[in-house]
């Protein structure tokens, strides 16, 4: 069982680490741009999650873990499992590629609020007035890095995009969900233990879904680079990033870990702008500092409540 660290308001170990998982989430944005090109959705959705459950596998046992969870609360580990991996990503897959990157991008930049106000409402969560402030001030920095691009942005909720503005908000849903209901977890298990089995449920699923583009697909023509950057988005952004992110749950608190998402936009910006070429402008620098600024107000006004799971 996990405890909350010693201090509120300092720069934690786990701080350090969740800063470490952001770097790792907004690489692999150009990560997954690049394998795509050799790799089709559902194929590399799927040799990635075999290569993260291999991987937490094989640390699983280094380290000597054994599974002790209590049969009544299986059922409630296997739907973490569903929804945090499985069901998230074919919505977040299937909806990013019916709408705009605008649209999925703002959607997505939602879940800090998601998640602050549902664990308010339910008292798992305590958010302050300067949470609530600094949470506004992240998301506006997130609006600006989106219309700040060197390029005409366009919102249009609804119409044609309608039905991939629903899918990504569902799955916007799902990881607010998860990210509050894994704390519930991780306060009466293991992260480690929790991350590898809700983990291996999610990935069966994707595994098998991915299949028929498994069975066309052809390995000889996928190149090396390819090859690695699967392996990167598997071990590191899905197996080790997954165990963080649950970690600092159990040690921050949902809401506050969930800040931390808000940052994968800039250094996602940063990459692309590094490795893909593409173009950073001004209102979009501004647009980092105000995200980079929301998180570090809100993470001193938010702090979790105790709550053991419930069988």
């Amino acid at each position: 069982m996990s405890s909350p660290e010693s201090t509120e308001h300092s720069f934690t170990k786990t701080d350090l680490l969740l800063v470490l998982t952001v770097f790792t989430w907004g690489f692999n944005f150009s990560v997954v741009k690049f394998a795509l090109a050799e790799v089709p959705p559902l194929a590399f959705n799927a040799i990635r999650f075999f290569a993260a459950a291999v991987t937490l596998l094989v640390i699983a046992r280094l380290v000597g873990l054994r599974w002790q969870f209590e049969r009544r609360h299986l059922p409630f580990l296997v739907g973490l499992g569903l929804i945090g991996n499985a069901i998230y990503q074919v919505l977040f897959i299937y909806g990013a590629a019916a709408t705009r990157a605008d649209n999925a991008a703002l959607i997505l930049g939602t879940v800090p609020v998601w998640v602050a106000l549902v664990g308010a409402i339910t008292g798992m969560e305590r958010v302050g007035p300067g949470g609530w402030a600094g949470i506004l001030v992240s998301f506006s920095g997130i609006v600006l890095i989106v219309v700040g691009g060197d390029r005409e942005a366009h919102f249009e909720f609804g119409g044609a995009t309608l039905a991939g503005d629903g899918l990504v908000l569902l799955a916007t849903f799902c990881w607010s969900a998860y990210t509050l209901l894994v704390r519930l977890a991780v306060r009466h298990y293991r992260p480690m233990s929790v991350t590898v089995f809700i983990t291996l449920v999610g990935a069966l699923p994707l595994i098998l879904i991915g299949i028929p583009e498994l069975v066309t697909l052809d390995f000889a023509s996928v190149s090396i680079g390819a090859w690695a950057a699967v392996a990167f988005s598997g071990i590191f952004s899905i197996a080790i990033s997954y165990f963080v992110w649950n970690h600092g749950i159990a040690r921050l608190g949902s809401a506050r870990t969930s800040l931390y998402s808000n940052l994968v936009p800039i250094v996602g910006l940063l990459t692309a702008w590094w490795w893909l070429g593409e173009t950073l402008t001004p209102l979009q620098g501004w647009g980092a500092l105000a995200a980079l600024a929301g998180v570090a107000l809100a993470r001193r006004h938010t702090r979790p409540r105790r709550q053991p799971i419930e069988g």
